[in-house]
């Protein structure tokens, strides 16, 4: 089975997953092989990641995760903590604003909408982004999140009270409700789906499909927006998060049994 990503984002996708253990690069260029991807592919790919400082080496032929993905790792270890990421919301927006950061810088410009999305803003006006405010980190936290992922320090944030109900009303429609709704029902029954067969797969299969379903329900609860409660299924969402949790705790356990028997193959040789 075959993967849309690279072999470089594979790669880092399986270091990341491995929540920052070293590993030796001989077993990443066995795991690289269940996705596809040669020998000679996976090796040049780790060598342009520790030349980019995603990876570091830890010794002979292993690696960590290097400086540069670093905070990244630690983002994506603790993307179980959004179940509780969320407060009660005071029917508030917490609000940052862009306009004098300017847009010629493309690649800073990326850096600070992809960091603003994966915490839930959403543009209302040019140059304007707001979110509820329903966040336990409060407005405090926001910031200094937003700065941390690369946004620069001169943003401004602040807290938006809707003038009216009309206005209430544009800035909920900014998130499209019942998509999300049909999201947490369709992929929870999916994970469930999985988590309850698997163990008739191969386990090269099971470590496979772990990975890619388990990486994608992953980076959908880190783009979570944490509607509040009085606007969407809190219920449904509560649900993909635990689905989500069990399923990377059964992924893991598929890896660590592959990890074994690459080991015990090892031996053999």
């Amino acid at each position: 089975m075959k993967t849309n990503a690279s072999p470089k984002q594979l790669i880092l996708g399986l270091m990341l997953a491995g929540k920052g253990r070293q590993v030796k690069a001989a077993h990443m260029v066995m795991a690289c092989n269940l996705f596809g991807v040669s020998e000679n592919s996976a090796r040049v790919a780790m060598a342009r990641l520790a030349a980019e400082g995603q990876l570091k080496s830890a010794g002979r032929g292993v690696y960590t995760l290097g400086k540069q993905a670093v905070f990244t790792g630690q983002d994506i270890q603790s993307w179980s903590n959004r179940l509780t990421a969320s407060c009660e919301w005071n029917g508030n927006f917490y609000a940052v604003f862009t306009p004098h950061l300017g847009r010629s810088d493309r690649k800073q410009l990326q850096t600070r909408e992809k960091a603003l999305a994966l915490m839930g803003f959403r543009e209302f006006e040019q140059g304007l982004f707001v979110r509820p405010a329903n966040l336990s980190m409060g407005l405090g936290g926001v910031q200094e999140k937003l700065i941390a992922q690369g946004v620069e320090k001169e943003i401004l944030t602040f807290e938006l009270v809707p003038a009216n109900a009309a206005q209430l009303k544009a800035l909920q429609k900014l998130w499209d409700l019942r998509k999300l709704e049909r999201h947490y029902t369709t992929h929870t029954k999916k994970l469930n789906d999985w988590m309850q067969g698997y163990s008739r797969m191969k386990l090269e299969k099971a470590a496979r499909d772990a990975y890619l379903v388990g990486s994608q329900a992953i980076y959908e609860v880190r783009r979570d927006p944490l509607l509040p409660a009085e606007w969407i299924n809190a219920a449904a969402r509560q649900q993909f998060f635990e689905s989500v949790l069990r399923f990377d705790e059964t992924g893991t356990r598929v890896w660590r049994e592959l990890q074994l028997r690459i080991l015990k193959d090892e031996e053999l040789i």
